[in-house]
C-alpha cells in the first residue's frame, strides 16, 4: 500500500512495507544554497527533520529524503530552501497518512474512463463520504459526495485529460484516504 501526497516542488509518498515517508523535490531555480524537510503534526509547528545542501545549479537534478520517524495518522512535510542571501522561502505543507489501516481500494490504474473506489473494512463509516480529485498542483478538479452505506463508488473520469491524480476521502472533516492515480 502506497499513499501519495504532492505540492509545488515537493513530493511525498508513504510506503508502508517499508514503513518509511519518501519526500522528493527537484531544484528548479538557481541562487538554493541548502534545502531543509520539515514535518509537523497540524501544519502549524514545524520540525527540521533534513537538510541538503545544494552546491551547483542543476535543474535536473532529483533530491530525495527516508524519514522512518513519521508518527501513525496525519503527517505534513514541506520544504524549507534556504537562498544564498539567507531568506528563506517554503512549499505548501504537504498532508500524508502513515501507519493506519486502510481498508479502501481503487481500481483499474490507469483509468479510462470510471474510477471505482471499494471500502473493504469492517467498521460502520459514520457520515458523508466526500470525494475530491486534484491534478499535482493541488487545483481540484472532481468533488463528489456519496452515502456512508456505499461500499462501492464509480467515479466517471472521462472528463480527465491523461496525467496524474491525486485522489482523497474524508469524511467529517477528516481526511481517511489519500492516493494517486494515473489516468
Amino acid at each position: 500500500m502506497v499513499a501519495t501526497a504532492t505540492a509545488p516542488g515537493i513530493t511525498v509518498v508513504y510506503d508502508a512495507k517499508k514503513k518509511a515517508v519518501n519526500i522528493k523535490w527537484q531544484q528548479k531555480v538557481p541562487g538554493i544554497k541548502s534545502f531543509i524537510i520539515q514535518r509537523s503534526a497540524d501544519n502549524t509547528e514545524w520540525t527540521d527533520i533534513a537538510r541538503q545542501e545544494s552546491v551547483n545549479f542543476n535543474p535536473g537534478k532529483t533530491y530525495q529524503f527516508w524519514d522512518t520517524k513519521s508518527a501513525p495518522g496525519q503527517n505534513y512535510y514541506r520544504l524549507k530552501c534556504v537562498m544564498e542571501k539567507g531568506q528563506a522561502e517554503y512549499s505548501p505543507g504537504v498532508i500524508i497518512i502513515t501507519g493506519v489501516a486502510n481498508h479502501w481500494v481503487m481500481y483499474p490504474v490507469p483509468v479510462r474512463d470510471v474510477l471505482t473506489l471499494q471500502y473493504k473494512g469492517t467498521e460502520k463509516i459514520t457520515g458523508v463520504i466526500n470525494i475530491f480529485i486534484q491534478n499535482v498542483n493541488g487545483r481540484i478538479i472532481t468533488r463528489l459526495r456519496s452515502a456512508s452505506l456505499n461500499t462501492v463508488i464509480k467515479i466517471p473520469v472521462d472528463n480527465l485529460g491523461k496525467g496524474i491524480y491525486d485522489i482523497r476521502i474524508v469524511v467529517e472533516d477528516e481526511v481517511i484516504w489519500n492516493q494517486r492515480f494515473v489516468k
